[in-house]
Order: C-alpha cells, then structure tokens, then sequence
C-alpha cells in the first residue's frame, strides 16, 4: 500500500503527543491548552487525530514535555507531513477524517444495524440518504454522492483492504428510496459479496438480543502505524477510539455479532430471497 495520507498521520500525531503528556506526569489536558492559548476540548480533538498543529504550536508541546534531539525533530516532521491537505472530494467536515483513514486501512469490519454501508451503496441508495439529511444542503447532494462512490475503489486497489461487514436484517428490509431503489441495492451486495476481500453476514431478526443492539461502528486496521481504531459517529460528530479499554470491546463484540450472524451462504440466500420478494411485489 501506498505511504499513509495525511489523516492517518494526524492519528498518529495525536497518539504520540497524548503518549508523550502522560510520560511528562501531565494529567490534565487544561495544562495544555494554557500553553497553547486555547481549551482542552481543542487539545482532546488534537489527540484523537482531530485537526493540525502549527510548527509552533509543536515546539511549545514539545518545551512542555521536555522533549528534545531526534525524539523532537521526529514529532516536527511528523507534524509537517499531517498537516498536508488531504483529499477527500466533497465530505461532510466531521467526516472527512474517516474517509481519509479508510483510505489507508488494511482491514475494515463494520456493524451497521438499519444501513447499508457507504462503501457497498448503489448511487440510487446513497441519493436517497444525503437527500433526507438535515446536515446537507440539497445543492451539495450530487458531489456528496459521486465522492462516496469514488471511494469504492478502495476494494480494487493493489492489496486492498479486507472488508467484513455483519448488517441487521433490517437494512434489507427497509424501504431507503423506495421498493426500486432497494431492488437495486440488494442485487448489487449480492455482486459485492462475489469479492474475494469481501466477506457478508446478515444478523437476522430471529437472534433476537446481541450486545449490540441499538448502535452502529466500524473497526479499522491501519499496518503502516501498527494501530486499530474503532469509529463511532451520529448526525454532527465522528469519534476515533483507539485505547485498548475501548477497541478491546468492540472486536469482542464484532466477533461474537459474526458468530450470531448467518454465514456467508445463507447471507446470500436471505438477500436473494428478499430480492425475490421485491420483485413479486413491483
């Protein structure tokens, strides 16, 4: 794969300056933010990878932390490379930092309980979303959908990611764009589930209770740092996770929503018997 793009190196950053506050005996984020003249919820999104740092801005950390020699002109050029411009193509801001982690990642597992996942979404199907969203205006829909399209090429790529996806049997149900648009929807997971880096499972609704009910997320590999991340967004905002104590519990709970979930065969049997239904119903 390609060196990793500049989000990624964003991540990095953070981890290393939240690594090297804690080596420094600094607890409290306010501290931080005191040197850098701003607040600690500046210095938290920093930390998770959230937003750049001027060369100065890294020098006042880095007196801070009693950083120097190589240890600190690594954190500089590391600082530099992160603040390149990355391209994302038309993304909602708080997105924008998934999108440019996708792109570098080495493994993606998604949970998605009542959605089809951006990167299996026929146009017809993401239209339908950025259409009934209240953050995006109307004017913008068009690139909104032709950049989330662009980003299926990821699963084409010289070594391309592995892509293990688990869906609530509700997002085959549910009527995104109407009985046509869904039609469409449904045949082409059936064509992505054919690919060789791609694995689908339907947790249907016979299950019954899983650990987690009522929540979406997406667990990312990323080689070239050595890091997995665990991402969570609502309608305003996206988190990264990367602590153990939070990572930890959603690969335990993807891998036990893999085991409750229908293997790939029956995955492919529900869908096309939904497909069958559709098409008795148009």
């Amino acid at each position: 794969m390609p060196n990793p793009g500049p989000q990624v190196l964003r991540v990095q950053l953070g981890r290393e300056l939240r690594r090297l506050r804690e080596a420094a005996g600094i607890t409290s984020r306010e501290e931080v933010a005191k040197v850098l003249g701003s607040n600690a919820n500046k210095v938290s999104k920093i930390e998770q990878g959230q937003g750049t740092l001027t060369a100065a801005e890294v020098t006042k950390l880095l007196k801070l932390f009693k950083v120097t020699g190589d240890e600190a002109k690594r954190i500089q050029d590391l600082a530099t490379a992160a603040r390149k411009r990355g391209s994302y193509g038309k993304v909602p801001a708080f997105g924008r930092g998934y999108v440019g982690m996708e792109a570098d990642a080495s493994s993606l597992r998604i949970f998605y309980e009542e959605l089809i996942p951006g990167l299996l979404q026929t146009e017809a199907y993401a239209r339908a979303l950025y259409a009934t969203s209240v953050t995006v205006a109307q004017a913008d829909v068009d690139r909104l959908v032709q950049t989330r399209l662009s980003r299926r090429a990821v699963l084409n790529q010289d070594g391309p990611p592995s892509l293990n996806v688990v869906l609530g049997e509700a997002a085959l149900r549910r009527h995104v764009g109407g009985k046509e648009v869904l039609l469409e929807q449904l045949e082409h997971l059936e064509t992505m589930s054919q690919m060789s880096n791609v694995t689908l499972q339907v947790l249907p609704f016979t299950s019954g209770e899983h650990a987690a009910l009522g929540t979406s997320f997406i667990l990312l590999r990323v080689n070239e740092v050595e890091a997995e991340y665990v991402y969570l967004e609502d309608l305003t905002s996206g988190d990264f996770w990367d602590r153990p104590q939070h990572t930890n519990v959603y690969q335990l709970v993807f891998n036990r929503l893999q085991i409750a979930a229908l293997g790939e065969r029956e995955t492919i049997a529900l869908i096309s018997n939904a497909v069958r239904e559709l098409k008795g119903a148009t």
